[in-house]
């Protein structure tokens, strides 16, 4: 691998490694994503409660990963479960009023932070990087397309097809 190629490779990795977490107050990133997730899932069904399966499927974790972060959020009091009366095979769960401070509280702490780093960056430089990054994703996900395998070894799809 080329030098500029590992380097973008642990730059990425030191992206995910960087430690949100120690900012927010009282929840961890992946708890804090699955509440902003079942917030928003009760906003778009107009109602306070949201099916586990809703929340399952709108955040793409899987199903173990979503249930340890809403036992933990029920614990500290964020969320509450109820089971369907008529169905008991489906779980509901609903966002506290603690839940929802703690939402604005890391929300707030969030947009600062954010406000923070690209405000360093500057504009220009942030349209450039977000520019450079869109290319590349979009190169990365035609040669993903490219490469995908189909069942025999070697085989790759035709890039006039992508």
């Amino acid at each position: 691998m080329k030098e500029e190629q590992k380097e973008f490779f642990d730059i990425m990795t030191s992206f995910r490694k960087l430690n949100i977490s120690t900012m927010l107050p009282d929840i961890n990133h992946g708890d804090f994503g699955i509440l902003k997730m079942i917030d928003y899932c009760s906003e778009r069904s107009r109602g306070k409660s949201v099916k586990v399966s809703t929340v399952v499927r709108c955040k793409n974790v899987p199903a173990p990963a979503v249930s340890r972060s809403l036992r933990s959020l029920e614990q500290k009091g964020y969320i509450i479960r109820s089971v369907d009366r008529n169905d008991r095979r489906n779980t509901y769960v609903e966002v506290t009023d603690e839940g929802y401070a703690v939402l604005r509280e890391t929300d707030a702490i969030m947009n600062d932070f954010a406000d923070a780093v690209f405000g360093r960056m500057g504009d220009e430089n942030m349209k450039k990087l977000n520019s450079f990054l869109r290319e590349f994703l979009d190169t990365a996900e035609k040669e993903v397309a490219l490469r995908r395998y189909k069942g025999k070894k070697g085989e790759t799809e035709n890039e006039e097809n992508i």
